[in-house]
C-alpha cells in the first residue's frame, strides 16, 4: 500500500514539475511549438545541430502569420513577438508593464552579477541607469575621444614596427585590439599588447572572456534560472573569482593613485565614480569607499566584457564582410583616404561619424552581423494584449512572464530588408535609407532597456576600422569559408570556422601617418 502510494506521488511530482509545464500555451489557445520534456524547445541547440539564431529564424517565419507564438526555454514557457508592431509597443509605448529583464541567476549567488545594470530591477534600476547612462552621452564621447585616437595610433604603430603580412585566425589579433581599446576608454591604463603579449591585463581579460560560462550564459542562464536548484548546488557564478578579484585590485589601485596625485582623466572609471559619489550626497548617505568599489567593480567588469565582446566580434565580422567585398572596401579606402588628407593628420570625432559611406558599412554591418539574437523582458504588471488578428483573443500576461523579441529574425526578414543575408550598404544610402523600417531594424535593442554602450561601440568599430584600413588590406584566404557560418556552440553571432583573413600592408599607403 505504501509503495503504491509512493509511486503515484512521485508520479505526480514528476508529471506537475516536468510534463505540465508543457501544456501552459495549449491551455491558453496561443500557438505553439510543441515542446519536448525538460529541454523544450531547445533539443538542437543543445546538441548543437543548429545555432540558437537558426532556431528563432525558422520559428519565426513558420508562424508568420501569427503576432505572436509559443516558445519554451526548457520547461520555462515564454511568448515569442513576431510583430514588430507589438514589439515597438512593449518595448516604448508600454514598457512599464515589461520593465525588467529575466534573472538568468537567482539572486544571491554572485554578487557581483546581482549589482550589473542589466540585472537591476524597478527602481533600483532606473536609478543606476541614470548613473551610467551619464557615462555614455554624445558629449562625453566627444571628450574620450581624444584618448581613443591615440590608442588607435599607438596600436597601429606597433603593427607597423613589424611592418609585414598579418595573417591567420584574426580573432586573437582582435582581441589584442580589443582589449588595449577597452582598458585605455573604462580604466585610462595603457597596454601594448602587440609587443607584450605575455602582459597579465590581456591574459586575464582573454581567461575570463573565453570561460565557458560567459560564453554560452544565455544557455547556461536560462538553463539555470529553469532549475534554480542547480544552481545553488553547483554555486554558478557569471564571473569567475580570479578575474572578479583581478580588477577589484586594478580599481581599487587606479583611484588612490589619482585621489593622491590629484589626476582627474574622463574615462568610464572616473565617470562612474563620479557618478556614484554624487547620488550617495544626493540620497545623503555617508559615501563607504568598500561599497563604492564594488560597484564600480561590478560595472566596470560587465561594461568592459560587453564592449570586448561587442568590439571583437563586430570587427571579426567586418574584416570578413570586406574582404569578400572588395568593391566595397575599396570604396572605403577611398573615402578613408580622403579624410584623413584633409584633416592633415588629425581626425575628429565629428568627422568621423559623418563620415558618409562609412556609416552606411557600418550600419549594413550591424544588421547582418551584429551581436543581438535577442532581447527579452518580464511582465511586471498585469497586461493583455488586445486581439488584433481575426483569428486572435485576448492574451492575459501575468507578473513574472517572459517574453522574447528575435531581433536577428526581424532583420533577415525579407520583408522588411530585401535579399537579406547579402551584404549591401547600399540599403543606407541616400537615395534608400528612406526605406528602412525602423521597427526591424534593432541592433541593440529598443526602449529604455536598449543596449547604453551603442554610441560607444560605433565610436570604437568606425575609429579602429578606419586606421586598420589606412595601413592594410583586408583579403580572404584559402581557409575563409564561404559563405558564412554561423557558430552552433555559442550562443553569439560569431563564425563557426573563425576568421582566416590575411591583412595585407598597403603599397600605396601614407608613411606620414606614422
Amino acid at each position: 500500500m505504501w509503495f503504491v502510494l509512493i509511486v503515484l506521488a512521485l508520479g505526480l511530482y514528476i508529471y506537475r514539475k516536468i510534463f505540465q509545464p508543457l501544456q501552459f500555451w495549449k491551455v491558453r489557445n496561443i500557438p505553439y511549438e510543441k515542446p519536448l520534456p525538460i529541454v523544450g524547445n531547445l533539443l538542437d541547440s543543445i546538441l548543437k545541430r543548429k545555432s540558437l539564431s537558426e532556431i528563432l529564424t525558422e520559428l519565426y517565419f513558420k508562424y508568420s502569420k501569427h503576432r505572436y507564438f509559443g516558445f519554451f526555454s526548457f520547461r520555462t514557457p515564454t511568448l515569442m513577438i513576431n510583430d514588430v508592431d507589438l514589439a515597438k509597443q512593449i518595448c516604448i509605448k508600454d514598457f512599464e508593464y515589461f520593465a525588467d529583464h529575466r534573472i538568468f541567476i537567482p539572486k544571491g549567488i554572485d554578487k557581483m552579477w546581482d549589482k550589473l545594470i542589466f540585472i537591476r530591477e524597478g527602481a533600483e534600476w532606473q536609478e543606476h541607469r541614470k548613473i551610467s547612462s551619464a557615462s555614455f552621452t554624445l558629449g562625453k564621447l566627444r571628450v574620450m575621444f581624444s584618448n581613443l585616437s591615440k590608442c588607435a595610433q599607438r596600436i597601429m604603430t606597433s603593427l607597423h614596427k613589424n611592418n609585414k603580412l598579418v595573417t591567420g585566425n584574426m580573432r586573437p589579433f582582435i582581441m589584442k585590439i580589443a582589449n588595449d581599446f577597452t582598458l585605455d576608454a573604462f580604466m585610462g591604463i595603457q597596454c601594448d599588447s602587440f609587443n607584450d603579449p605575455d602582459n597579465a591585463l590581456l591574459k586575464v581579460a582573454v581567461n575570463t572572456y573565453l570561460n565557458p560560462r560567459m560564453k554560452g550564459f544565455l544557455f547556461f542562464g536560462t538553463a539555470y534560472n529553469t532549475f534554480p536548484f542547480l544552481t545553488k548546488f553547483f554555486q554558478w557564478k557569471f564571473f569567475p573569482d580570479t578575474g572578479r578579484d583581478f580588477y577589484r585590485k586594478i580599481v581599487r589601485e587606479t583611484l588612490e593613485y589619482r585621489e593622491k596625485h590629484n589626476i582627474t582623466r574622463i574615462d568610464m572609471l572616473h565617470l562612474l565614480n563620479e557618478g556614484l559619489l554624487e547620488n550617495l550626497r544626493e540620497n545623503k548617505k555617508d559615501p563607504d569607499n568598500d561599497e563604492v568599489q564594488d560597484e564600480i567593480v561590478s560595472q566596470l567588469m560587465g561594461m568592459y566584457f560587453a564592449n570586448f565582446d561587442s568590439f571583437t566580434l563586430t570587427l571579426c565580422n567586418c574584416m570578413y564582410e570586406l574582404a569578400l567585398n572588395p568593391d566595397i572596401q575599396e570604396r572605403l579606402i577611398r573615402e578613408i583616404d580622403e579624410t584623413w588628407a584633409n584633416c592633415e593628420g588629425n581626425l575628429p570625432h565629428d568627422t568621423l561619424m559623418g563620415m558618409t559611406y562609412m556609416d552606411m558599412v557600418y550600419k549594413e554591418l550591424m544588421r547582418l552581423r551584429g551581436n543581438a539574437i535577442l532581447a527579452e523582458r518580464i511582465v511586471t504588471k498585469p497586461y493583455t494584449i488586445q486581439p488584433v488578428l481575426p483569428h486572435e483573443k485576448p492574451v492575459h500576461l501575468k507578473v513574472g512572464q517572459d517574453i522574447t523579441f528575435p531581433l536577428y529574425s526581424y532583420m533577415r526578414d525579407p520583408k522588411f530588408f530585401p535579399d537579406p543575408y547579402k551584404f549591401d550598404p547600399e540599403r543606407f544610402n541616400e537615395e534608400n535609407k528612406h526605406k528602412i523600417d525602423n521597427r526591424a531594424y534593432l541592433p541593440f535593442g529598443e526602449g529604455p532597456r536598449k543596449c547604453i554602450a551603442f554610441r560607444l561601440i560605433s565610436v570604437e568599430i568606425r575609429l579602429m576600422l578606419f586606421h586598420l584600413l589606412l595601413r592594410f588590406r583586408f583579403v580572404p584566404t584559402e581557409k575563409t569559408v564561404i559563405p558564412f557560418v554561423e557558430s552552433k556552440r555559442h550562443n553569439i553571432l560569431t563564425s563557426e570556422h573563425g576568421y582566416f583573413i590575411n591583412m595585407e600592408p598597403r603599397k600605396d599607403i601614407d608613411e606620414t601617418y606614422f
